[in-house]
């Protein structure tokens, strides 16, 4: 968990101070912004809206990269904004700042907005990684982790339960989820099915083929999952081989380290303890809050009950 939410951090300050830096080597400084005092209080504000988007909503990672990046450009032109009110005539100044404030807010805003419409956009691009690789250590004999992580038919552990083999070799499996509802935007939690078939199973070693439809497609991704030991602990791997690939969830997997978030939840859990892993929180996001905040004022506004706004 917190390995992922690192290089969200990261990513995003980068994505913050980077156009910011571009602005003041081509346009200037801002003279809103000459102080050290004016200038460090604004970072130091923008940072703290990112992390506090990273703490409050740590599941979901494209709203909060993109406040980053708006932060970012409005900064760069910032400079080249202060100057639009002295191109109008002196008794005009003062309305044409005015106008410039609240353009340049509801511009960032509706920036934000429009740039949350891009992921429909970037999951329909077949392009990306073909291949998924995830590592985590964890505290636990290497032998009793393979047993935890590994694919059983016949088996419920809390978050995936299994069916019995077929004469063709697969079984079904049942992984809960956390998700959205599409009606009240709250979060609930989602069952997905696909079937399973064990290609390859050895001590410590075990490779599978998943089946599963989207949108009518038939896809199938092959996974290595390979536990050794590592001192008192051990070093779980997962190496996934895609049939479906886009930009949009390589950027999450890596931003938010999916795969060892994902077997880190495992392990906590078969041990009784809370799991602390993304995947496992409820999927709340500000677009989301939004989306319930507006929603009020419809004829049929949806349950009252949910996540932050």
């Amino acid at each position: 968990m917190y390995h992922g939410l690192r290089r969200l951090i990261f990513a995003s300050l980068i994505l913050l101070f980077l156009p910011w830096a571009i602005g003041l080597h081509l346009f200037g400084s801002s003279t809103l912004l000459e102080g050290t005092t004016a200038f460090v209080s604004v970072a130091l504000s923008c940072v703290f809206v990112i992390l506090a988007l990273v703490l409050m909503y740590p599941r979901v990672w494209w709203e909060t990269v993109t406040t980053a990046l708006v932060f970012g450009v409005v900064l760069m032109f910032m400079p080249v904004l202060e100057m639009v009110p002295e191109l109008a005539p002196v008794e005009n100044r003062e309305k044409v700042s005015v106008f410039v404030i609240f353009a340049t807010l509801f511009g960032g805003f509706f920036l934000w907005l429009g740039l949350n419409w891009l992921p429909g956009i970037l999951m329909e691009i077949p392009l990306g990684l073909r291949e998924w690789r995830s590592r985590v250590h964890y505290d636990m004999p290497a032998d009793q982790a393979f047993q935890v992580l590994k694919t059983s038919p016949d088996s419920d552990d809390g978050k995936y339960k299994t069916g019995p083999v077929g004469k063709d070799g697969l079984f079904t499996v049942s992984l809960s989820i956390n998700s959205v509802n599409p009606d009240t935007w709250d979060p609930e939690a989602e069952d997905v099915l696909y079937k399973c078939k064990i290609e390859h199973e050895g001590p410590s070693q075990q490779v599978t083929s998943n089946f599963y439809m989207i949108e009518d497609e038939a896809n199938v991704d092959v996974e290595r999952l390979t536990v050794r030991a590592s001192g008192q602990g051990a070093v779980c791997e997962t190496q996934a081989i895609r049939s479906r690939r886009n930009l949009y969830e390589d950027l999450g997997f890596w931003l938010q380290d999916y795969g060892a978030d994902h077997l880190y939840g495992r392990l906590l859990m078969s041990e009784g303890r809370p799991s602390v892993a993304l995947v496992d929180l409820p999927y709340v996001s500000p677009l989301f809050g939004l989306a319930r905040f507006f929603e009020q004022f419809n004829d049929d506004p949806p349950s009252p009950k949910g996540g932050k706004v």
